[in-house]
């Protein structure tokens, strides 16, 4: 995870003196800079394989984003979380590499959107530690109940009916696994997301950028 001390950030300045990098959002004493968000949003778009979008409502998710990966840093310090392993970072960028359709297509992309391995695989480790966060801290307290279930199945049932007319649905124990996970995932965000708003009131959030509010 990165993190800005405020205390200690240096300005990028540019021959004749001008900042070309400001705070965005000063998190207690991290800090969010313009250009952590811009680049947060060229991995993204490397990632999905996208045209970059600079537009408010993208720098907005970009940068809730980058303050979700700082308070997770944060809490995995405080409860001592183990930070993924590079083993995991390293299987995670396989992935990312196997998606492209070869070799020399991957670093072409890696310089169309104007980054390098080095900073991909610290966006990569910052991803898969919020997923272990949430395996770890959530998960073992979720348990999707066999009625809810089953009522998920029967309401996705009508609906399979009236789209896929004449086509048997599949059976309910042949669905149960995925509706299983889909709730699991469905429960998990929204426990994440409570998380996140009580993590909010527990540290100073300043947007110096106001439009990211």
């Amino acid at each position: 995870m990165r993190r800005l001390p405020l205390v200690c950030v240096l300005f990028c300045l540019s021959l004749n003196g001008e900042i070309v990098d400001r705070i965005a959002i000063a998190i207690g004493r991290q800090v969010v800079t313009e250009l952590q968000i811009d680049e947060e949003l060229r991995v993204a778009a490397f990632q999905n394989h996208v045209p970059i979008s600079e537009d408010l409502e993208a720098r907005r998710a970009a940068a809730d984003r980058i303050v979700t990966q700082l308070l997770v840093s944060r809490e995995m310090q405080l409860s001592r979380y183990p930070m993924p392993p590079d083993g995991d970072v390293d299987r995670y960028l396989a992935q990312i590499r196997s998606s492209f359709a070869s070799d020399t297509a991957y670093h072409q992309g890696l310089d169309a959107y104007r980054i390098n391995e080095t900073i991909l695989k610290r966006h990569l480790a910052d991803q898969l530690a919020i997923l272990s966060f949430v395996e770890l801290r959530f998960r073992p307290t979720l348990d999707v109940s066999d009625s809810e279930i089953r009522s998920f199945y029967d309401r996705e049932l009508a609906t399979w009916k009236t789209d896929h007319p004449g086509i048997p649905a599949p059976s309910f124990d042949a669905a149960r696994p995925a509706i299983r996970k889909t709730l699991t995932e469905k429960d998990t965000d929204q426990i994440l997301d409570a998380w996140l708003e009580e993590a909010r009131k527990q540290v100073n959030i300043i947007y110096l950028d106001k439009a990211l509010r």
